[in-house]
């Protein structure tokens, strides 16, 4: 198992207050004099529906990457007074993560991930806090989403169950809608989660492109998108148009891919490397030169075409709202994928991938998301990977 940073163990997201962290007395309030170097990290937080001289209650907490660090001896962090500003001083250079939680838990959390060298004074990026989901609509078509590889059409909707959720239109529930019907439901509130599921046949993607600028207002006006950016599997479908913000991706089929940052909820714990046939369907290649901010990289292609290894899963914000994006088949995994298990792991790749999905899931919906790798209930054959196992594509 990959050895962690310390700071890992108590990195909880969504909701879940860092524990063991240490606020030191300041007379400003979002400052703090951390006293273990000579560099100063400092920015703003805002809600994402108040006015921004109403920022109060903010938690920003600083966490290094570095198992090395000073900091790791405690964790630091500030309650934002409000202009919403925040100041770490005297900190160590290095490169740390700065995560921003609402005290009264009705908005969902944000970061980064930001570098600071010796003696500088670095700025980050403004950071928004989107409201807590309260209603899911999943966007896919009722043959589609891998259904021809045994995959359920209710995949998505079956995970949300688990967690407590219910079918139907109100809140703490969820709902399927289609794109490629005379007259699709495109009515979204601030409080939705949509979900655009992979797989989809080439209709949905045209709808959907047709009617991009409803979902690119949504995210741009402060809503959350998950988007399954998995096209070219069973169905066929072909997305050529863009996510909002304009994020595009480039086809290109790997089997491997690698974790770059360890210590999101969402890849806790992972082993450096995930395999599976077609384990991501292209790279999102176009994130230096569009207008989004807040960019988190957390899988990446391990060869990608060969001369460029993009990001495979990504979040960022667009304006006020959020997205996440992965060109991962993840509702695939959920019944298919390898049975092989990486070293020194007692989970196979398949049940990673399945995790990686429940854990997305609850992180967008501001719940605990344990560190924890269950076990796979299977029987593993072999901790190699094993090259002759069934494709997706």
């Amino acid at each position: 198992m990959r050895k962690l940073a310390l700071f890992s163990l108590i990195l909880i997201t969504s909701g879940i207050f860092l524990s063991g962290c240490t606020q030191k007395a300041t007379t400003n309030p979002g400052e703090i004099n951390v006293g273990l170097g000579d560099s100063i990290i400092q920015g703003i937080v805002n809600y994402f529906d108040k006015p921004t001289n109403q920022s109060a209650n903010i938690k920003v907490t600083l966490i290094p990457e570095s198992e090395e660090s000073p900091l790791n001896l405690d964790s630091y962090y500030v309650i934002t007074g409000n202009n919403g500003s925040y100041k770490f001083q005297n900190i160590p250079s290095g490169t740390y993560l700065l995560l921003a939680q609402d005290v009264n838990k009705e908005y969902q959390p944000a970061n980064l991930v930001i570098t600071v060298g010796e003696n500088e004074v670095k700025t980050s990026e403004m950071m928004i806090l989107t409201k807590v989901i309260k209603h899911v609509i999943i966007f896919r078509e009722n043959s589609s989403a891998w259904s021809q590889a045994g995959v359920p059409t209710t995949v998505i909707g079956d995970i949300l169950s688990s967690i407590g959720m219910t079918e139907g239109t109100g809140q703490n529930q969820y709902e399927y809608r289609e794109l490629n019907i005379e007259n699709p439901n495109l009515d979204f509130n601030l409080g939705n989660l949509v979900i655009i599921e992979g797989d989809q046949p080439q209709g949905f993607y045209d709808v959907y492109t047709n009617n991009k600028n409803a979902f690119d207002n949504f995210v741009y006006n402060g809503g959350t998108i998950f988007w399954i950016a998995c096209d070219m599997g069973w169905e066929n479908g072909n997305f050529s148009s863009t996510l909002p913000g304009g994020v595009s991706w480039r086809d290109a089929y790997e089997n491997y891919n690698d974790i770059v940052y360890f210590e999101h909820p969402i890849t806790k714990n992972f082993p450096a490397q995930l395999y599976g046939n077609y384990a991501s369907h292209g790279g999102f290649n176009n994130l230096d030169s569009i207008n989004i901010s807040n960019l988190m990289v957390y899988v990446k292609e391990n060869y990608g075409d060969g001369s460029s290894q993009y990001p495979t899963y990504i979040e960022y914000r667009y304006n006020m709202g959020k997205v996440l994006a992965t060109t991962t088949p993840l509702e695939w995994y959920v019944v298919n994928g390898p049975t092989s298990c990486p070293e020194g792991y007692t989970t196979t790749y398949k049940d990673l991938f399945k995790l990686m999905l429940v854990r997305s899931l609850r992180y967008i919906m501001n719940l605990d998301v344990s560190p924890d790798i269950p076990p796979s209930a299977e029987e593993v054959y072999s901790p190699k990977i094993k090259t002759n196992l069934n494709s997706h594509k």
